[in-house]
């Protein structure tokens, strides 16, 4: 599939997404979405904006990065991949001689250096037109989101959760209230798809901590109020999510202002002063010194792609940037010329302090927590957009630091090739692992004497790649089906002297010294002999071998095999992958809006679902994993409290006040002709509250169910395919709407408003409403009163039965058998014929609904194009 193709399949998914927009939102169908609208408009919104996403992936060059801990030895690797094999790495920018990029342009020191991701291009990407006059250095820009996003980055991980006071419910609501005072509609560019995506960041690196717990209600407020709010009132707006610390704000308010005056654009133009000399560059993290400051006299002049010139403080200039592009002046390898080099910062170990106190006591305390939050964040934002096709993981020596590193790596792997050894086994391995440092196995210490020549590399290997990698992930020992991770390597870098083992001459390799030659030997063949060499290295013999050529230290054992899989048509695949995963995705979420007019066609297209469901389930099953899946999709009490609380709050502003009645008097006797006094209609004020309570229940489980399916932690954790998931989800939704779970909880909920007040019970009447929903996951409905359904009848090796039947009670031992009864099992037979059951049921209760025509024949005609494949 060209390009081009690929680009407008994702494009027109896009514009089914946006048509599947318009049909939820058009009042005719209001009825048949019910309580899903807000969310379902929320998720076609996101699908939209991820087929854009996909199409701008499928337009770029393909990208082949070097990523890992700092101090891994990438610095090395970069340099001599990008440089011609014979020759120096220079830099070409217009109007000016090449420039030696190692010697001129990359900072020096054994430190961290960057802070921001180069991207070196020689081949098609490197035709991306001229620049303007004295302006050659071309820099890719953070956006304003990105830059709330590495604010909230560096707080949830940089800060010390123990010691933070993040905002409360009372004061976000005087916040938002605030706001909505001075919000006029038009003022700046955030709309819902941003927020949205913010929500969706923010979750997600929120995972496991709570200092962003009283959130749940502002991001409803935020989509309303960012787009009409002016600077300041945005950053008043986002400080919440970076707990408030007054320095992250005024950062946010100087950066935000630079990308205002720039209009906004996505990319820059910037003197070669911004580079050279390397002392004060934008490339060297100690620019980010003067980030913060009220004004400074270290300024560049930098152009928007529409000419605009700006004069921004150096720092700021630093700050804002994400990518360096670095046009190749001389003929390099020949992978280059179809894949551009992306160079990544250092990931580095995350600090947990107590920001308030480091952000006043350290001087350089704004400069290593902003650099820390765009450093994680540029790898996120690099994978989220398809930009990393194929990875060099280079891993030093020693305990690794990096704590987070290994679930980086898994997110990479999952997004590119897939989460199941099933899926990966349709993409050549594009994750190269490389072992730096290689020369120092070569250093015999005392203890080493006697000992087995294989030891220090099966240490090696365990230490890099299973003990670190494979601790929390399967990957390192399933790579596919029934093989392990295959694609390690050895390296070395030839500008660091091997004395102990390689002679010189200057600076140049000549020869290995003759008395270690017998003792390289023996630990070649200790490498070779280990079982874990054979299992993880495609050749161990040759990894070894090209790691010790001289003046190579394994480069072109690299590069040989890198170049087999740099191919365009790689990316191509790994896009139209995803895409087909959208559709799919997208197709399971509105095909239950579609109704088959034959009955048989409907059931027969349900049925198949339930077997794709049972085909996934099967594995958790098995694995002893399912009542954890089921556990898992039960809501939390305490998020079906949140959303009470707003419900009580707007019942509570809504209600009309209600007239006293009159009071009668004793001995009053009605008058022979007079007209009969008024009846009192039985007030529907209590009924509407229960019920509205119940419906933001209802709709809070819904998106609850949703979120859960969606994160990666449960992706990873049950590897059951998002679709399945997806078809899972929809049925209890429906069997929600048949069984009228709405009008039971307000039921519930009166029965408790006549013993104690609700605004005093909020907990309880949460408690109350979960245990019901929670019900309809963990047994269909079937145990509820009155039950959903009929229950099925199941006919199994422990004979006839119906699913979810109440035990017998046991009032002594003798009804325990020799064998131990086989409850996982028989729960997720009931469980199964259950679901089954449902499924059947929610595909009839369409039959008697009045159809409107036209409006299923505009989501069929949606979902048509959803199931064209691309190609």
């Amino acid at each position: 599939m060209s390009t081009e193709h690929l680009a407008q399949d994702c494009r027109n998914t896009g514009r089914l997404a946006e048509d599947a927009e318009q049909w939820l939102g058009d009042e005719a169908n209001a009825g048949a979405v019910g309580r899903e609208r807000a969310d379902l408009i929320r998720y076609v919104r996101k699908a939209a904006n991820r087929a854009e996403r996909l199409a701008r992936a499928a337009a770029r060059p393909m990208c082949a990065g070097v990523f890992g801990p700092s101090q891994a030895g990438k610095s090395y690797l970069v340099e001599v991949l990008a440089r011609p094999e014979d020759g120096a790495l220079r830099a070409r920018f217009d109007g000016h001689e090449p420039v030696d990029f190692l010697a001129e342009i990359n900072p020096i020191g054994e430190k961290e250096a960057t802070g921001l991701v180069t991207r070196f291009t020689a081949g098609a990407g490197a035709t991306a037109g001229q620049t303007p006059p004295g302006a050659p250095v071309r820099l890719r820009v953070l956006s304003e989101v990105d830059l709330v996003k590495v604010l909230c980055n560096t707080f949830l991980h940089d800060g010390d959760a123990t010691k933070e006071t993040p905002p409360g419910p009372e004061a976000i609501a005087a916040l938002l209230a605030s706001l909505k005072a001075q919000a006029r509609p038009g003022t700046s560019r955030f709309g819902d798809v941003a927020i949205d995506d913010l929500q969706d960041y923010v979750r997600d690196q929120a995972r496991g901590t709570r200092p962003l717990d009283d959130l749940a209600r502002y991001w409803d407020e935020a989509r309303s109020l960012a787009g009409g709010l002016d600077l300041d009132g945005r950053a008043r707006l986002f400080a919440p999510l970076w707990g408030g610390h007054a320095a992250f704000t005024a950062v946010y308010r100087q950066l935000a202002e630079a990308l205002e005056r720039l209009d906004h654009p996505e990319e820059i133009f910037a003197p070669l002063a911004a580079l050279v000399p390397r002392e004060g560059s934008i490339l060297d993290v100690a620019t980010l010194a003067g980030l913060g400051a009220a004004r400074s006299d270290d300024t560049l002049t930098v152009h928007a792609a529409g000419g605009r010139a700006v004069t921004l403080a150096r720092a700021t200039v630093a700050a804002i940037t994400a990518e360096l592009r670095i046009e190749i002046a001389d003929t390099p390898r020949a992978f280059l010329q179809e894949a551009d080099l992306l160079d990544f910062p250092g990931a580095r170990s995350r600090q947990k302090v107590d920001l308030a106190h480091f952000l006043t006591a350290h001087p350089d305390a704004l400069k290593e927590t902003f650099l820390r939050g765009k450093v994680a964040y540029l790898f996120d934002r690099y994978v989220a957009e398809q930009e990393l096709t194929a990875m060099m993981l280079c891993v030093r020596p020693s305990n690794q630091e990096v704590v987070t590193l290994p679930d980086l790596v898994e997110r990479w792997i999952t997004l590119t090739h897939g989460s199941s050894p099933e899926a990966r086994a349709q993409l050549p391995n594009l994750l190269f692992l490389v072992l730096t440092w290689f020369d120092s196995h070569f250093v015999d210490k005392a203890g080493d004497v006697g000992q087995d020549a294989g030891l220090r590399f099966r240490n090696r290997i365990e230490a890099s790649l299973l003990g670190f990698f494979g601790k929390a992930h399967t990957w390192p020992r399933q790579w596919i089906p029934g093989a392990p991770f295959r694609n390690t390597y050895w390296f070395r870098n030839p500008n660091y002297p091997a004395e102990s083992v390689i002679r010189y001459d200057g600076r140049r390799e000549v020869a290995f010294l003759p008395e270690k030659q017998e003792r390289i030997a023996e630990l070649r063949a200790g490498f070779a002999a280990l079982p874990e060499a054979t299992a993880h290295f495609a050749d161990p013999g040759r990894a070894f071998d090209e790691a010790l050529r001289l003046n190579d230290g394994g480069v072109s054992y690299l590069v040989e095999n890198l170049s087999r899989v740099c191919r365009p048509a790689l990316k191509a695949q790994q896009i139209a992958s995803r895409l087909e995963a959208l559709r799919a995705e997208m197709r399971e979420r509105l095909a239950r809006f579609h109704v088959a007019l034959d009955i048989e066609t409907r059931l027969a297209e349900r049925r198949e679902a339930a077997g794709q469901v049972f085909d996934a389930l099967d594995a958790v099953v098995a694995a002893g994993q399912f009542g954890s899946l089921l556990r898992a999709l039960m809501v939390d009490p305490a998020a079906l409290a949140q959303a009470l609380h707003g419900a009580e709050s707007v019942t509570t502003e809504a209600a009309p006040p209600v007239a006293a009645p009159r009071i009668a008097r004793p001995g009053a006797i009605p008058r022979p002709g007079a007209a009969p006094a008024p009846r009192a209609e039985p007030s529907s004020l209590g009924n509407d509250r229960e019920r509205a309570m119940a419906r933001a229940v209802v709709a809070a489980w819904i998106v609850a169910l949703r979120r859960t399916i969606e994160t990666e932690d449960f992706a990873r954790r049950f590897a059951v395919p998002l679709t399945a998931l997806e078809i899972v989800v929809s049925e209890l939704i429906i069997l929600a709407r048949r069984a009228d779970i709405e009008g039971g909880i307000a039921s519930d909920l009166r029965d408790l408003a006549t013993v104690e007040r609700s605004e005093q019970s909020t907990v309880k009447l949460a408690l109350i409403a979960a245990t019901r929903l929670n019900r309809l996951t963990g047994s269909l409905g079937f145990t509820l009163v009155p039950p959903a359904g009929e229950r099925p009848a199941i006919q199994d090796e422990a004979g006839d039965r119906v699913a979810f039947a109440q035990r017998p009670v046991s009032y002594d031992a003798r009804s325990i058998g020799q064998a131990p009864a086989t409850f996982a099992h028989t729960y997720a037979t009931d469980w199964f014929h259950g679901f089954y059951r449902i499924v059947e049921d929610n595909a009839k209760s369409a039959s008697g609904v009045t159809i409107d025509l036209a409006q299923n024949a505009r989501i069929g005609a949606i979902l048509a194009g959803l199931q064209a494949r691309a190609a």
